[in-house]
């Protein structure tokens, strides 16, 4: 059982790799845009990389009985 101050640490931290991602996709979208193919890829491989570690928090809090919180992001 997760304390309810470990519980929030890891949602705020949740919110931090949510929003990575989607910061690296936004970077990822203008560099496709720009012509820039190689950067883009690898921009989209971080944001899935983000997105994954999101989901690996949610999955451990939720385990441990805790809830985890997937917030809405702002736009990058």
């Amino acid at each position: 059982m997760l304390s309810k101050k470990v519980e929030a640490i890891l949602n705020a931290q949740v919110e931090k790799e949510g929003y990575s991602s989607n910061l690296y996709l936004s970077m990822a979208s203008w560099a496709e845009t720009k012509g820039y193919s190689g950067i883009a890829a690898w921009l989209y491989a971080q944001a899935d990389e983000e997105k994954m570690h999101m989901l690996k928090l949610a999955s451990y809090i939720n385990e441990r009985g805790g809830h985890a919180i997937i917030p809405a992001f702002k736009q990058p």
